[in-house]
């Protein structure tokens, strides 16, 4: 005789168990797997949703493959890139040399940059220029010093197979991308 109500029963098929914590039921889907080194296989349960009077209420839990997750830097890099003056272009008078310095920059303070996936950025030697008077120069057009932007680089972009994800922005990256006229509306693009 089971100790759970009919209309929990009913829901209990071969596979799945019933657990009760307080007054709610839930069911999870039940197997078990071998692990090396155990004698016996080891349980696993996938939780299915919860067990109502008036029926079972399915997990509403997306399940995402993590298999190929990449995390990447966003929020700095997305910031610099929309904020980068013409005038750093147009100086350097090669548009390929110039945005490689802008990305040499850019690795520079964020190595794990998403601007960086993909691209083999020669070194500013291999440029014949130089790291620092690019980001003195990139500093004074723009106003501000890049350290200041560095809370940007904890906005992460999440790459998955099924979705990209960027992470929430707090209060203080929220007003320093403002006071860089870079609009938070942008990042759900």
């Amino acid at each position: 005789m089971s100790a759970y109500p009919d209309w929990v029963n009913q829901h209990k098929e071969k596979g799945t168990s019933v657990k009760r914590v307080g007054n709610s039921y839930y069911l999870y889907k039940s197997t078990s797997k071998r692990v090396p080194g155990m004698k016996y296989p080891q349980p696993v349960q996938q939780f299915v949703g919860t067990i109502t009077p008036s029926g079972l209420v399915k997990s509403a839990v997306r399940k995402i493959s993590t298999e190929t997750v990449l995390v990447y830097e966003y929020g700095f890099s997305y910031t610099l890139s929309k904020i980068i003056p013409p005038k750093f272009i147009k100086d350097i008078r090669n548009e390929i040399k110039a945005n490689y310095a802008f990305l040499n920059i850019v690795k520079h303070f964020s190595p794990d940059s998403y601007l960086l996936r993909g691209h083999t950025v020669p070194t500013m030697e291999e440029l014949h220029m130089s790291l620092c008077a690019q980001i003195k120069k990139f500093e004074r057009l723009v106003g501000v010093e890049l350290k200041t932007l560095l809370p940007l680089t904890r906005i992460y972009l999440v790459e998955t197979k099924q979705c990209d994800m960027i992470s929430a922005a707090t209060l203080e990256m929220k007003e320093l991308m403002a006071g860089m006229g870079v609009s938070l509306d942008a990042l759900q693009e």
